[in-house]
């Protein structure tokens, strides 16, 4: 396949670039951080300088960003995506909501590149197990050209049609169940352990019952119960996520009296520090709740 350019290689843009490096697609990645960029070149990602460096050697760029306004800055910005001398589609696989999507993809088509608006479902975990989840929204020639560099990386592509912003509330829908069911997990742990169970026999139960969800039967095996609270991303980005889920409902006029509690719930515990922390040391936040010692 051609070179793809990645911009934004942390904790999720570096498992999809390395997953596209491991089925053969030739990587051409950037990253403010210095430490993520070298673990990509040992990967066998070339690097660039800068995101201007990016757009001006390859068509096809992706991006995995933190939030609405980097998005923004890195497609819109001085050097940006948009001023890009050989870029033709950008894809940005980060969670930033509808708007947000929309405003990319109308100031870059003013310039003649294609935006998709691809976020994805089902964390590092899933994209280095081949089970990621890919959400699409933009021009279907665009989309068809980029369908083979998705199916590289993801285990399952959704495409939801030419409008952009679709996608992101495909995303946003998905997320606000992961987190009510992730939070709900640690805190009912939390409980059993305090109560003289052990971590393996109450995950066991959970899965056996109608509790069972990807976080007990993914997250407490690879993570928890190993003691591994690293490699998923921080705690904010969580929260970023929700709140985009509630900014869609608003727009949307539809109330969300669960998603609300849960919102309040992560910004809470975010707040609780240290900032930038693994989403996986919430478990310990749970722990501190219930009075009952921290793994790991």
């Amino acid at each position: 396949m051609e070179q793809v350019g990645f911009i934004g290689l942390g904790a999720m843009g570096g498992a999809i670039a390395a997953r596209l490096l491991k089925h053969g697609v030739p990587v051409l990645g950037y990253d403010t951080n210095p430490r993520v960029l070298e673990a990509a070149r040992t990967k066998g990602a070339a690097v660039a300088a800068s995101v201007r460096e990016v757009v001006d050697r390859v068509e096809i760029v992706f991006a995995c960003l933190p939030d609405a306004t980097v998005c923004k800055a890195v497609a819109l910005g001085p050097a940006g995506v948009h001023e890009g001398s050989k870029v033709k589609i950008y894809v940005d696989t980060s969670t930033v909501g509808g708007e947000t999507s929309v405003a990319m993809a109308q100031g870059l088509a003013k310039r003649g590149i294609a935006f998709l608006d691809s976020p994805v479902v089902g964390g590092v975990i899933a994209c280095e197990s081949g089970t990621l989840g890919l959400l699409s929204a933009g021009p279907r020639a665009a989309f068809d050209r980029v369908k083979p560099v998705f199916e590289a990386f993801a285990g399952r592509v959704f495409y939801l049609g030419e409008k952009p912003g679709m996608a992101q509330v495909g995303k946003v829908v998905n997320n606000a169940v992961g987190y009510a069911a992730l939070y709900a997990s640690f805190e009912a742990v939390a409980v059993g352990l305090k109560a003289g169970i052990d971590i393996e026999t109450l995950v066991g139960i959970i899965n056996q019952g109608s509790g069972a969800n990807f976080h007990t039967q993914r997250i407490f095996p690879t993570y928890i119960i190993p003691g591994r609270f690293e490699g998923t991303g921080a705690v904010e980005i969580g929260v970023k996520d929700l709140k985009c889920f509630l900014e869609e409902a608003r727009r949307l006029h539809a109330e969300t009296p669960m998603a609300d509690a849960v919102t309040a719930l992560g910004a809470r515990a975010a707040a609780a520090g240290p900032a930038g922390r693994d989403t996986m040391t919430l478990f310990h936040y749970f722990c501190d709740l219930a009075g009952v010692p921290r793994r790991g």
